[in-house]
């Protein structure tokens, strides 16, 4: 946060600069200027969030500055500062927003409590903005989403076509004629969503979406289709120079790169080397696919000799795993999946369409297990997907589901006593990067098991349960001590010391200085 003093007089600059703690109030930055002219570039400039103003100075005065303040919008929270107690002053200040009227000389208390006010005053306008910004976000994405889905009905051959569809890729700025398609698959979307994006998949859609528009949208029109959480088709209508085949690869490669070098986001990535039209879509999407399939997925870079032999079989293990469901040994249960998957490391040329038939046997496996329990789990939250393309992800992915076989057999005590110790933790680690994820491989316990469980215990989620913790920690760390806000944040867990404000007014109901204020004050 940065604020801004406008004084001709360098003494009274450097005494309000001298005077106040600004770390305790989150103040990172100060600015200076001698005239309103030299503010108003700063202002432009930088935004400051308070800006101290004096109302009589050379060339451009504080009446003027305030005008233009009013006229280019500002956010900025005005304190007007002057020894001149003059109502046309105060006028001017009152018009602008401005949040007290200060007379030279002032004393440190004066300024302090001006200037939290002031702050609190400029958090709340920030807030109200992003809930303002969210609110039209969700409104547009939701026109999105059901735009998506229909043309991912016709992608995939679920709709026939027609000539509404056409009106679809208009809509996006594409055109029905010489579009080029890519079929994307993120290998490690889960590790991202749920660690870097905290389980928000929405968000993850929302930084991927962004980053390919920056990338792409100075080569041509384009527009990035789901299917599901592991497929995506990435349309392209390139312009001229960028139409060739080579052309449209290398605009591909620009954009997975982005998505690595930004996001951390690992892609696999089958191209159809040739345009098509509308009606054509399905037939390219499968050139890609066919592409896609044939992607080598595990390529050695330790120089060691890999094994070029028959892949292993999943199926092998099948008595082995069958013991651990009547043992209830989640340990080993891990241990198998986790050979099977490193004896995949060891071969040489491991394809996608490789992967591919693993997945299978392990849905095999699953389904027979499951038969054996007689389980009442749905097909679709029994099955790994079929498009899984990382090996970490599918080792990780295959336990959780193997887990969550073997939970439905579990002695109800056993599962209560595990939850109870998942809640000691997060009570002692709250200041660290949890997620279920992470609690599920710490505790051999699938995260859906986890979240129902606690659920049924504390009656409310994990991140729930996590977030009130650092809450009641964030209220005492903010009426106690005079530690700044960002400090706080940061040793609650929180990265983002606005994201923690906005999560503390909606526990709260009032921002994290207004807290600190109200409860220093009573």
């Amino acid at each position: 946060m940065k604020v801004l003093i406008v004084d001709d007089e360098e003494h009274v600059r450097e005494g309000i600069d001298l005077a106040i703690d600004w770390e305790k109030f989150g103040i990172s930055e100060r600015l200076q200027a001698e005239d309103g002219r030299e503010a108003l570039d700063l202002l432009r400039l930088h935004k400051p969030a308070v800006m101290f103003c004096d109302m009589r100075m050379p060339g451009m005065d504080g009446t003027e500055l305030l005008r233009q303040l009013r006229e280019e919008c500002f956010d900025t929270q005005v304190i007007v500062v002057s020894g001149h107690d003059d109502f046309q002053y105060t006028r001017a200040a009152i018009r602008a927003n401005g949040l007290d009227y200060l007379l030279k000389p002032f004393s440190k208390r004066d300024l302090e409590q001006v200037l939290e006010q002031a702050v609190i005053a400029w958090r709340d306008r920030e807030v109200s903005l992003l809930e303002e910004r969210e609110t039209g976000f969700k409104i547009k994405w939701a026109d999105a989403l059901v735009h998506e889905q229909k043309l991912a009905a016709y992608l995939k051959g679920e709709s026939v076509f027609h000539e509404g569809l056409r009106g679809m890729l208009h809509k996006v700025g594409l055109s029905s004629e010489r579009l080029r398609v890519s079929l994307i698959l993120p290998c490690n979307r889960m590790d991202l969503v749920d660690r870097r994006f905290k389980g928000d998949r929405e968000l993850f859609v929302f930084a991927i979406n962004n980053i390919a528009h920056e990338t792409l949208r100075a080569y041509g029109a384009h527009y990035l289709c789901r299917f599901d959480d592991y497929q995506w088709i990435l349309l392209t209508a390139l312009t001229s120079g960028y139409q060739s085949a080579s052309e449209h690869r290398r605009c591909m490669e620009k954009v997975t790169k982005a998505w690595r070098d930004i996001l951390g986001l690992d892609t696999l990535i089958g191209i159809c080397d040739s345009e098509a039209d509308t009606a054509g879509l399905p037939g390219a999407i499968g050139e890609a696919r066919s592409a896609l399939l044939n992607t080598d997925i595990w390529k050695s870079s330790t120089g060691t000799k890999l094994d070029p032999g028959e892949p292993p079989r999943l199926t092998d293990q099948q008595f082995l795993l069958q013991t651990t469901l009547d043992t209830g040994d989640k340990a080993y249960a891990a241990e198998i999946i986790r050979s099977f998957v490193q004896s995949l490391r060891q071969r040489g040329n491991f394809r996608l369409k490789d992967l591919q038939a693993c997945t299978i046997e392990a849905n095999l496996l699953l389904e027979r297990a499951s038969r054996l329990m007689h389980s009442s789990k749905e097909a679709s939250d029994l099955l790994m997907p079929l498009w899984i393309s990382d090996l970490n992800e599918w080792e990780r992915t295959f336990i959780q589901h193997w887990w969550a076989l073997m939970e439905e057999q579990e002695r109800e005590g056993l599962g209560n006593r595990g939850v109870k110790a998942i809640r000691d933790y997060i009570e002692r680690h709250f200041h660290e990067d949890l997620s279920l994820s992470m609690l599920s491989e710490r505790f051999h316990f699938s995260p859906q098991y986890i979240a129902k469980k606690f659920k049924e215990l504390y009656n409310t989620t994990v991140m729930t349960s996590l977030t009130e913790i650092r809450m009641d920690k964030a209220r005492s760390l903010l009426q106690f001590t005079d530690k700044p806000v960002s400090e706080i944040a940061n040793s609650l867990g929180y990265d983002d010391e606005n994201y923690f404000g906005k999560v503390f007014k909606k526990q709260q109901g009032v921002s994290p200085l207004q807290f600190r204020k109200q409860n220093r004050d009573s």
